[in-house]
């Protein structure tokens, strides 16, 4: 596991760009934080304390997440504290 440092780091890295983010990305914070997955109809679902979070996979054959999944993740993490 990550310091919470190295994390916080890579959230505020991930939130800086809210364009071109992978899903990998996302997926590394969410596990370092210890986040349960689950696969739904449109992407996946994590679920992190009481809140839950969706995340497109992929955004218009692009390898990236649309840049309102990135805007959860970052209204999450700012509810959280880590950003």
């Amino acid at each position: 596991m990550a310091s919470t440092e190295k994390v916080r780091d890579r959230i505020a890295e991930i939130i800086s760009r809210p364009y071109g983010v992978r899903y990998e990305e996302i997926k590394w914070v969410m596990d370092q934080l210890g986040a349960t997955e689950r696969p739904s109809k449109h992407g996946q679902l994590f679920r992190l304390r009481s809140h839950r979070i969706l995340i497109n996979e992929h955004n218009s054959g692009k390898n990236t997440v649309p840049k309102y999944c990135v805007d959860d993740f970052r209204d999450l993490m700012i509810e959280l504290g880590l950003y």
